[in-house]
């Protein structure tokens, strides 16, 4: 069995910035948000993909989705856009 305890604090603690991501984009997924907000607490792509159990070919290709819902060209730091966000 999977032990879920970091994400669950860490949607707790987060709980209005998921909230105002969710207002500005409604089109976000619940995995969008998580990555947006491991993106903004400053985790690697490769910190994503092990805490996922993922590929990290996989949450490149999840921020490269990401950028284009939230509007933003492959070159504009999407780490500074969610900091900006909350």
């Amino acid at each position: 069995m999977e032990d879920h305890t970091f994400e669950m604090q860490m949607d707790e603690l987060n709980q209005a910035f998921m909230k105002l991501l969710k207002s500005k984009f409604p089109e976000i997924t619940p995995h969008d948000q998580r990555i947006c907000l491991y993106i903004k607490t400053g985790m690697s792509s490769l910190e994503m993909a092990d805490l996922m159990n993922v590929l990290p070919s996989s949450i490149y290709i999840s921020r490269s989705r990401l950028r284009k819902k939230l509007g933003l060209e492959m070159d504009q730091d999407l780490y500074g856009f969610l900091r900006q966000l909350s």
